[in-house]
């Protein structure tokens, strides 16, 4: 079941104009089309063209473009105590998805401020290929990815766990948790199935800087 929980706006880069834009909980047919019909042929383009050109897909800022959102929207309908899933849509596209965990080993603190204390956290989060610097000349909109971080923020404010989440970041995104977002860098993981990906947290110490910054 799919559920309009908010409605946020997003910045069009080509107009310089805000647009409204529809969050909801869960996800439908019509954002899967999306993504098998508009994403995965982007992905696929450039990444072809990144090949030819001797670049990563880090370089180009699509390591995520394999992603199968359909079994992860299965995963969630299976098992809607553990997680959560969200589409963020405007301009009648799905812009940006997001799936959060609520009880896995995964949530748990890291973070010296409150180790081992409950959170929230984010198993994937997704932008539209059109929206990505170093994927496209010219992005079309701004902000997708943080109104998706607000969003699991606020979920772990509504579980009552202080707005603390954390996430594994691919590398090509390890400059947007770190810098645009606030979270505080933890390290690389040595072992375990995230192994050589960099973890980020929020502390709940900064989820009020972060509901507060405007970018």
């Amino acid at each position: 079941m799919k559920n309009l929980i908010d409605k946020v706006f997003l910045l069009n880069r080509t107009t310089g104009e805000f647009e409204t834009a529809e969050l909801f909980h869960g996800i439908d047919e019509t954002n899967l089309s999306h993504i098998e019909g508009r994403w995965r042929p982007m992905f696929e383009l450039r990444r072809e063209q990144a090949r030819a050109s001797g670049q990563t897909m880090a370089d180009i800022n699509a390591e995520d473009g394999h992603w199968n959102w359909g079994r992860k929207a299965l995963a969630a309908i299976s098992d809607p105590f553990l997680y959560d899933i969200f589409a963020l849509e405007c301009g009648g596209n799905t812009q940006a998805l997001l799936l959060t965990c609520k009880g896995s080993t995964d949530c748990f603190s890291r973070h010296p401020e409150h180790p081992k204390a409950d959170m929230i956290y984010v198993e994937f989060l997704a932008t539209a290929p059109w929206n990505r610097p170093r994927l496209v000349k010219e992005p079309t909109y701004k902000g997708a990815g943080r109104v998706l971080i607000g969003t699991a923020v606020s979920l772990s404010i509504e579980e009552e766990l202080g707005g603390r989440l954390g996430l594994h970041s691919l590398p090509g995104a390890e400059d947007f948790y770190r810098d645009a977002i606030g979270m505080t860098d933890l390290g690389v993981d040595k072992d375990g199935p995230h192994q050589g990906l960099r973890y980020f947290e929020l502390p709940e110490s900064q989820v009020a800087d972060f509901l507060t910054t405007q970018h």
